[in-house]
């Protein structure tokens, strides 16, 4: 609000100096037959300043996007206003002031147009020039905040960085430690090093991931709940066709199958979760299928952007490509999500989780098993 009020003082003030600087011409062109009359000065430039915020408006209308055909009839209303203020100013209005300089001719139409026309022009160049200027300031605003936001994210991504990093190590000194005391507790802190370690490995820029990793990740995901919850979930994960070398962008089944794990009752033995996920090696599409009953009681907490970010980014890296369907009900969820898929090649780069284990990998302990887990 503030600047808004500073804009129209500097615009009051611009043309206050413009309209002293316009009588201090006519005064030095002919000093001895000239008086300053305020109603003349306001009246000869009223038609004027109006001229200028008109181009102004229908710029800002139909500038930006450019609409041409627009853009032209609304500079011809203008005109057209402009013309018609002038002739009231000029006819009606001057007579019955004092003004300086001789009394208007008798109104031609074509004369008194041609002259309207002039002025329009200079003045309707002032308004244009004064949006695209304006319309350059904003935007030269807009990239050096972005500049700044850019910079922002990239320092708060390297400090970001610490705490992870911190958190995997002490991750890894708590292994070491529980592995005489108890082979349960050591796995389940080996696949919750092993889950933070692929998260931190998944870039932003939606790179594609072998499925098997993100299958791997799922697994790990699920087992680390199943010891939360003392092995009392029942979760039905098939895999099904040849998941060899099918690629696709990262974090997006895992946070489907979080998000059934967040708020999908997940303990009744008659009703387990299912979540299906098969290749589809004739359509060369990856589908998934999931279905599970909602959790009775208090819900957790949820931001709500987890699947709207998954939209996003299927939106944004399959464009068109891919389906998405959610059925909802007060009882049950359930979501079908077709995805195409591409194959890996030698040359191309082969993302792995398991890459860099570091101190884990020294106790040899027995991986995962990459097949589908079932409760």
């Amino acid at each position: 609000m503030k600047n808004k009020h500073k804009v129209i003082i500097y615009h009051i003030l611009f043309w206050i100096a413009y309209m002293l600087l316009g009588n201090l011409l006519e005064y030095a062109k002919d000093p001895t037959s000239y008086f300053f009359s305020i109603a003349d000065v306001f009246f000869t430039q009223f038609p004027n300043i109006c001229t200028v915020y008109l181009c102004i408006f229908v710029c800002s209308k139909y500038g930006n996007p450019l609409k041409p055909l627009l853009l032209i009839l609304g500079l011809t209303l203008a005109f057209a206003f402009s013309f018609g203020n002038w002739y009231i100013t000029g006819h009606h209005i001057r007579p019955l002031i004092s003004a300086v300089g001789p009394p208007p001719p008798p109104f031609n139409f074509i004369h008194f147009g041609a002259s309207v026309l002039w002025v329009f022009i200079r003045y309707s160049i002032l308004g244009i020039g004064y949006y695209f200027a304006n319309e350059g300031i904003k935007h030269q605003k807009k990239l050096r905040l972005i500049e700044k936001e850019k910079h922002e994210a990239e320092y708060a991504f390297l400090r970001a960085q610490i705490n992870p990093h911190f958190l995997n190590n002490t991750l890894n000194f708590f292994f070491a430690k529980s592995l005489p005391l108890s082979q349960e507790l050591a796995d389940g802190i080996m696949t919750l090093s092993q889950i933070m370690r692929y998260s931190l490995e998944m870039d932003k820029d939606d790179r594609m991931t072998l499925i098997d990793e993100e299958i791997g990740h799922i697994n790990n995901v699920i087992k680390i709940n199943q010891l939360r919850f003392n092995n009392k979930l029942q979760i039905d994960f098939n895999v099904s066709g040849n998941t060899e070398n099918v690629r696709l962008i990262p974090l997006i089944l895992i946070t489907i199958v979080e998000n059934i794990l967040k708020h999908g009752n997940c303990t009744e033995q008659e009703h387990p979760v299912k979540i299906a996920l098969s290749i589809d090696e004739v359509n060369h599409n990856i589908q998934l299928h999931t279905w599970n009953k909602k959790k009775n009681g208090p819900k957790e907490l949820s931001s709500g952007i987890g699947m709207e970010n998954i939209k996003k980014r299927l939106a944004n890296h399959y464009k068109k490509g891919f389906a998405l369907k959610i059925t909802e009900t007060e009882l049950d969820y359930s979501l079908e999500l077709i995805l195409p898929y591409n194959k890996a090649t030698d040359q191309q780069e082969k993302p792995s989780s398991s890459d860099n284990l570091g101190f884990l990998q020294h106790f040899k302990l027995t991986q995962i098993n990459p097949q589908p887990y079932i409760s």
